[in-house]
């Protein structure tokens, strides 16, 4: 994460643009737009400085033990701008174990260098209390509120502030569990094999609420709704017709860049596990595709080479 948002920084430099840093610098989204305007006084809370390790590490021990035995999450959030060294991170009781619904119970909330990330990991697995530890990311755009996330590693799953979304079968790979709060025509499971395709959408202009769905050959299943915390319903009405501007479609790449990342982990969770791996297909809305938003482009030409950059030091690291 930190190298991904060092080159994104980087990028926008070296091609002396300022669209893209006046979304992710508060300094500058002042002197954006009328609608960056009031993004900016609707959003002081994403730019405010997150605790250190230095203020938190040292109780994260004693907080474990006061939650309990249970399956632990270590989350990363999205662009913590305000320290290019770190990354805001995320410490969640999930309950005792993800073979049910949970309720996440946030234990820490702080801004990381990537040395102290590996220290939490190493707390927490030498931790009695720890049973599991599991990765993933929340949808917080810098120290701003976060509503949803998505599990990565040996069980993926999507959850909210109020509970689990979408887990996976501990036992069988290929069986999703809604929660009893989504279970709908489906009746509370998702077989991989039955999805068709995976979606995302979104409302009209100012985009204020994004959708994560699924295609089966019984439904069109959403799986989760985003509502964006800086928008209301007249914004929506007096901006709807009218074209983004260069910085809006980069405030519109920030914004949907959790939702995007959590359906790619569920095209690949549902392409590994269909026959001879055949790949589903991935729908998103025009306006976040590389082909209409230059700053998507930039984010997955960065993508790329991130992927380049991991597998090249896997083969300097490799030792026969």
């Amino acid at each position: 994460a930190q190298w991904y948002e060092r080159r994104v920084r980087e990028a926008v430099v070296s091609t002396q643009s300022t669209g893209l840093f006046r979304v992710l610098s508060k300094r500058r989204l002042l002197s954006g737009t009328k609608s960056l305007t009031n993004l900016a006084k609707k959003s002081d809370t994403r730019f405010l400085p997150l605790p250190t390790f230095s203020e938190v590490g040292s109780e994260l021990v004693d907080r474990v033990r006061a939650a309990g035995t249970g399956h632990f999450l270590h989350l990363t959030g999205q662009y913590y701008d305000h320290d290019s060294t770190l990354t805001r991170n995320l410490i969640v009781r999930a309950g005792k174990t993800l073979d049910s619904d949970f309720i996440p119970e946030v234990i820490m909330d702080a801004a990381l260098t990537e040395a102290e990330m590996k220290m939490v990991t190493n707390i927490l697995v030498d931790t009695k209390e720890c049973r599991f530890v599991s990765g993933g990311e929340v949808n917080g755009v810098g120290s701003e509120d976060w509503d949803h996330g998505y599990l990565l590693g040996t069980t993926f799953g999507l959850f909210s502030k109020h509970g689990s979304i979408l887990r996976q079968d501990t036992k069988n790979r290929t069986l999703m569990h809604l929660s009893s709060r989504e279970s709908g025509p489906l009746g509370g499971k998702l077989w991989l094999k039955d999805v068709e395709n995976v979606f995302v959408d979104l409302s009209s202009k100012p985009w204020s609420t994004q959708t994560l769905g699924v295609k089966t050959q019984q439904d069109r299943l959403k799986l989760l709704e985003v509502e964006d915390v800086w928008c209301d319903a007249a914004e929506e009405e007096e901006g709807a017709g009218l074209e983004p501007s260069h910085e809006e479609l980069g405030e519109l790449m920030l914004r949907t860049e959790w939702v995007v990342k959590a359906a790619a982990q569920l095209v690949y969770l549902t392409s590994v596990n269909r026959f001879n791996n055949a790949r589903v297909p991935l729908y998103v809305p025009k306006l976040v595709s590389a082909e209409a938003n230059p700053w998507v482009e930039m984010r997955d030409s960065l993508w790329r080479d991130g992927v380049k950059f991991k597998l090249e030091k896997s083969r300097k690291d490799y030792v026969p």
